[in-house]
């Protein structure tokens, strides 16, 4: 069985396994193209077997939401990162939450899945799947700081800030934007 096809049933079974657990509203296809040395990278990972990260749309009971901006960027995104090999996508939105801002969380949901068919910019070699999860959540604990070397800022928002890491952000809520302003 080709890498390709191993790598598409992974990201379908971990899908079917989300589905049952939670109700995962929208599934998005993206198609990223990468030079061949990134490319390896992702191989490499597959092969250990990973099946791609997690992240958390965190939001505290006023309605604000926690968004992080990575070292040498403008734009924000939620806390998240790479599956570590033997680590459920859910532990690895938890472990990347926590090592990124500082805040122990717990899930709640899925916001949205992105399968991913990742592609070398040669053509040369076949497609890996990979699936990332970016979950809901809550804060449970922990004091917000950005993760030093990684991380330049963590903030809690009201709205949704203008520079965002990935457009599907944009159409996801932020419940203290919904509310009426205090005076």
């Amino acid at each position: 069985m080709t890498i390709t096809e191993r790598s598409h049933g992974r990201v379908a079974d971990a899908l079917d396994r989300l589905r049952e657990e939670y109700e995962v509203p929208e599934v998005v296809e993206k198609t990223w193209h990468h030079p061949p040395e990134a490319y390896e990278k992702v191989r490499q990972r597959f092969e250990a077997g990973t099946l791609g990260g997690g992240g958390i749309w965190i939001t505290d009971g006023s309605g604000r939401v926690l968004l992080v901006r990575h070292e040498g960027e403008l734009a924000w995104s939620d806390p998240g990162g790479k599956q570590e090999p033997g680590e459920s996508l859910e532990t690895t939105a938890l472990r990347e939450t926590r090592e990124e801002t500082g805040i122990e969380a717990e899930i709640t949901g899925v916001r949205q899945a992105h399968r991913l068919e990742i592609r070398d910019d040669s053509g040369e070699k076949s497609p890996v799947h990979r699936l990332i999860v970016i979950f809901d959540g809550v804060p449970l604990s922990g004091d917000v700081r950005p993760r030093e070397g990684e991380i330049a800022e963590v903030r809690w928002w009201r709205d949704h800030p203008d520079e965002l890491r990935y457009p599907e952000l944009a159409a996801f809520p932020i419940p203290a934007a919904e509310r009426p302003k205090r005076r």
